[in-house]
């Protein structure tokens, strides 16, 4: 029969600071400096993803863009977005014909629609913009993508970073004068980090391709 402190050290959901930055199987982020301070030396592959933003589409898309392509024969899904994607950009990044959008749901069928698609295995990512967010339904949102083993991508308001959810990551992203500021407020397997700044393209996914040169002619009108 197990002890009580060998049956948890036998849980998922638990760490040992022993365990710092060995599991290095995360998703390269884009950005090395920021690689280097998570404990998986890049995004978690599943789980939730947390991001507290003042101003959302202020850039959080860009800053998660490596995390937000999903494979062949994988869905992206949005739940009522505070913005009307821009597709060009999406379309430099993944297929459009992978991409779900869901609209006019009201709180109780967003989280509904996220923990149902975060487990089916089909959707490995979901997006979702939420006012507030309490602890037990982070819980099953952890739980459903981990079941899934897809990631949740969860923007939420600077207000609610003393609650205490349990996910896989939270940052904070900040706009300052010099572009953008990121920090590293928890993490599964590591500690907090100091906030940093993040260079974040203000145009979008880089730039579209060129479509020709265009000739203005002008009439006799």
């Amino acid at each position: 029969m197990l002890k009580p402190v060998d049956s948890l050290l036998k849980r998922d959901d638990l760490w040992l600071a022993s365990q710092w930055q060995q599991d290095k199987c995360g998703i390269a982020t884009g950005f090395p400096g920021l690689d280097q301070r998570l404990a998986r030396q890049g995004w978690p592959d599943r789980g939730v993803v947390e991001v507290l933003v003042a101003h959302p589409g202020s850039g959080e898309a860009l800053l998660l863009q490596s995390l937000v392509t999903p494979a062949e024969d994988q869905w992206l899904l949005l739940i009522c977005p505070p913005f009307v994607p821009y597709a060009p950009a999406w379309s430099r990044e993944l297929d459009l014909s992978r991409l779900l959008c869901l609209t006019d749901l009201d709180r109780k069928e967003q989280l509904w629609a996220a923990e149902q698609a975060l487990a089916s295995g089909s959707c490995q990512r979901v997006l979702l913009w939420l006012d507030a967010l309490s602890v037990s339904e982070s819980r099953r949102l952890q739980l459903a993508a981990e079941k899934g083993e897809s990631v949740a991508l969860v923007f939420l308001p600077p207000e609610l970073e003393q609650e205490s959810h349990p996910v896989s990551l939270r940052l904070r992203l900040s706009v300052t004068h010099g572009g953008h500021s990121l920090q590293i407020l928890k993490q599964r397997g590591g500690w907090p980090q100091s906030s940093q700044p993040v260079a974040l393209a203000p145009s979008g996914w880089g730039p579209l391709p060129e479509k020709g040169r265009v000739t203005l002619v002008q009439g006799p009108w």
